[in-house]
């Protein structure tokens, strides 16, 4: 049996390893039940999906002796750095600097992984991301974060 498509192959078998790990980590905790759900439940639901949909997308990709994809496209293991990076300076700058500026910094960095980077788009969808953010979890759902940087704080 062939590998009719490279990419979709092991991009299913890396869902199925995330959903399998999810799974087997959550066994550490108490599962609990449907009403009752424990710290296990989500993550073992939630990673077993995962795998299954890792499992059919690799599956997929098998058969046949035509193939549509000969190479994988390159990893681009810079982009992963930006935006794996963001997520650590977003949560250095959270406590200190408020979740305005934090928000700012996660939405620069990670644009700088990307290769159509254009620095006005991403201010705006910073400027939009920080009101949805103020709007859903400040003021609507009452989350005790801090919003401003610690020395303008009262």
């Amino acid at each position: 049996m062939k590998i009719r498509n490279e990419q979709n192959f092991w991009s299913g078998v890396m869902f199925f390893a995330f959903g399998l790990a999810f799974v087997v980590f959550a066994r550490d905790y108490d599962m609990g039940t449907a009403q009752r759900m424990g710290p296990a439940y989500f993550p073992t639901i939630l990673g077993a999906l995962l795998g299954l949909l890792g499992l059919a997308i690799a599956f997929t990709s098998l058969g046949g002796d035509k193939r549509a994809d000969a190479n994988v496209e390159k990893f681009h293991f810079d982009a992963l750095g930006w935006v794996l990076g963001a997520v650590v300076a977003f949560a250095l700058l959270l406590r200190p600097m408020g979740l305005v500026v934090a928000l700012v910094a996660l939405i620069l960095i990670s644009g700088l992984g990307s290769h159509d980077r254009n620095f006005k788009h991403l201010l705006m969808l910073a400027a939009g991301l920080v009101v949805l953010v103020l709007v859903v979890f400040i003021y609507g759902l009452g989350l005790t974060l801090p919003v401003w940087p610690s020395f303008m704080r009262d």
